[in-house]
């Protein structure tokens, strides 16, 4: 596949716009809660490093033409955001089941067993066989799950919470993942359809900023916590 330098620039538009927008909820999740906001932390800055690596990546491969391939910045991405996107599923519905007084658990016991089976049984697979794709569609298939799950929470955060437009915006970055993860199955990925695909990414990418400092703003202004950790609505 070939990049061409402007591609690759834009490549870390959609980056900022994660990074900015995970630190919103990140924010947003620590003002509930500080120890899930330790989950959510380690979760964005997981995520965030899969994508700036892999910016990075493009970046070389452009500036290079094709010379300076780093791999593992590029092969690396699913093994960063499989369990960045994990913590920061599992934080975000402690955070929602919070805010409605429900009970939470354990901070780190359940996502971080799951991440370990989830390395676990990708290392077997690449000890295995180290030229069958397995491997990496394990830590694919938990990272678009746990992309999902993230998503549909914020969805109906917002909505439930009386935020439309955030709900919608969180909408609309769901569709983009979705549609690129649709157009990165064509065989023939040509410069105009990087174009196309780096236009969603980002656009995408942007509502989900716009959308989490909404929420976070929403919350920080709603709903206070107690000394004894219980989430409580702010009254006037």
């Amino acid at each position: 596949m070939e990049y061409t330098l402007s591609l690759a620039l834009v490549d870390f538009l959609p980056v900022a716009f994660t990074a900015i927008g995970l630190f919103y909820i990140v924010r947003m999740v620590a003002h509930v809660n500080a120890s899930q906001g330790r989950v959510a932390a380690l979760g964005a800055a997981l995520t965030v490093a899969g994508g700036l690596f892999k910016a990075m990546w493009k970046l070389f491969m452009a500036s290079s033409n094709g010379n300076v391939d780093i791999r593992w910045m590029d092969d690396g991405l699913f093994a960063w955001m499989a369990p960045g996107y994990t913590l920061l599923a599992f934080s975000v519905w402690q955070t929602v089941r919070s805010v409605r007084g429900r009970k939470t658990f354990h901070a780190w016991l359940a996502p971080g067993i799951l991440i370990v089976l989830m390395f676990a049984g990708s290392i077997y697979l690449y000890i295995s066989d180290p030229n069958s794709p397995a491997w990496e569609r394990i830590l694919l298939s938990v990272m678009v799950l746990a992309t999902l799950i993230t998503g549909i929470l914020l969805v109906i955060f917002g909505f439930r919470q009386k935020m439309p437009l955030a709900g919608w915006l969180f909408i609309v970055n769901l569709a983009g993942i979705f549609l690129l993860n649709g157009l990165a199955r064509l065989p023939e990925q040509t410069i105009a359809l990087q174009w196309i695909e780096e236009t969603i990414n980002t656009v995408s990418w942007l509502a989900f900023m716009i959308a989490a400092s909404r929420v976070y703003q929403y919350t920080r202004e709603n709903f206070g916590v107690d000394p004894a950790g219980t989430v409580q609505p702010v009254t006037a």
